[in-house]
């Protein structure tokens, strides 16, 4: 944020306060109230009504303060400064850029330097843009209070402005159709699977004549299902070489490229467990997802050898199928049935889990994840901050979505 750089564009509509950001000993209310009470003198402008406004709804705004004097920032001074009166004190507050306040003002010890440096990165990766708030009371030392997460955007359709999102391809509809394909060959080769490891769950009506065939037909209709996931599979690895969507591509499926990756991935099982409020951000799949995906396609991969080796027993002389004979001569066919058996059950209690955690951050995190398998893209807020976004100047560094023009995208230093 620069020395004259709004907190939000002059055209912006809509005015969010989040959960303001308290160092120290100071509460996340007291910090929104310093900031209202540094107000300038006057109506003020859209930011100054919303902080004022917000602070009353939170009842921050109940000692009144008389202001002495309000200096607006300067080019040598990127910060504003208020001197007034109140609970019978002199206080001077100062607003403005985070940095600034930290490195030319407050001059804070190591551990409030380190906290308020990832406070703001976390907040700009929410699209926000942090507010620092910074107090000394009766000439005494100045302390970096925190800060108050601001963001704006104009009304959608509005000429004089942009949208406050904007719409990105994340999935292609290759791997879309084979996702959903994917998901109904499952369904169906476990429900017919079941059967047939469990036939006693067949009414004996079925059993008898003259519907006797009945467990015949759902071993066909487990092969077709069978010969469907495989199709899917090639489709597949034909599309993550050819797609032109680098998150549906051979290197998306590769987990822990680098050290930021084996860190964010920690991080993400902490975020699951509940030990971490955020987790690293990523457009795509983020590490554990990687790990996890890649291990279902090895686990498919084995599980079509094995589907493959048990029906070569039924029909040893066919070309293709003995080709897989093997897979019971090396094991036995008992060992490659039960084998085949229990990866269908951990298909069983992956399925839940995947669902789980895609209406999780669907509901919680606003990541999009069920509606992007459908749509193919998902709608970001401008300024948004992914892990994985392809950065035009290369390196791993963790960068923005493309930003609104004095918008909150360059939030970031």
């Amino acid at each position: 944020m620069t020395t004259h750089e709004p907190l939000v564009t002059p055209e912006a509509t809509e005015i969010e306060i989040g959960q303001p950001v308290g160092f120290g000993e100071t509460a996340p209310e007291e910090v929104l109230r310093l900031a209202a009470y540094a107000s300038p003198p006057g109506e003020g402008n859209v930011v100054e009504r919303a902080l004022v406004a917000d602070a009353s709804l939170r009842g921050s705004m109940a000692r009144p303060s008389e202001v002495e004097e309000y200096r607006p920032p300067t080019p040598e001074r990127p910060w504003s400064e208020t001197e007034l009166t109140a609970d019978d004190s002199h206080w001077e507050i100062a607003r403005g850029d985070p940095r600034a306040l930290v490195e030319k003002l407050v001059h804070p010890g190591t551990g409030t330097h380190m906290r308020a440096i990832s406070e703001s990165a976390r907040l700009t990766l929410g699209a926000y843009r942090p507010l620092g708030v910074a107090y000394r009371k009766d000439d005494g030392p100045w302390t970096l209070a925190g800060y108050v997460p601001v963001r704006g955007w104009t009304e959608p359709g509005r000429k004089t402005g942009g949208r406050p999102f904007d719409y990105h391809s994340v999935w292609d509809v290759t791997l879309r159709i084979c996702h959903w394909s994917w998901v109904a060959a499952i369904v169906v080769l476990t429900v017919t699977g079941y059967l047939l490891a469990q036939p006693q769950w067949i009414p004996a009506g079925y059993t008898d004549p003259p519907t006797g065939f009945f467990i015949g037909y759902v071993r066909l209709v487990h092969y077709i299902a069978a010969v469907v996931l495989c199709l899917v599979l090639l489709v597949r690895a034909y599309d993550l070489s050819v797609s032109k969507i680098s998150y549906d591509r051979w290197k998306a499926l590769i987990p822990f490229k680098n050290r930021r990756d084996l860190s964010n991935g920690w991080k993400t099982v902490q975020h699951y467990l509940f030990l971490r409020r955020e987790p690293p951000v990523y457009f795509g799949h983020n590490p554990l997802q990687q790990l996890t995906y890649t291990s279902v396609y090895l686990i498919l991969i084995l599980q079509i050898f094995t589907g493959f080796a048990l029906w070569s027993l039924y029909n040893p002389e066919q070309w293709f199928l003995n080709l897989f004979g093997w897979i019971n001569e090396l094991l036995g066919s008992q060992q490659v049935r039960l084998l085949h058996y229990m990866i269908m059950w951990g298909l069983i209690v992956f399925i839940p889990a995947h669902v789980y955690l895609s209406v999780r951050a669907d509901s919680v995190e606003r990541m999009g994840a069920i509606s992007s398998m459908v749509s193919g893209g998902r709608w970001v807020r401008r300024g948004a901050v992914f892990e994985d976004w392809p950065d035009p100047h290369g390196g791993n560094a963790p960068v923005q979505g493309p930003p609104e023009p004095g918008s909150m995208g360059d939030a970031q230093r």
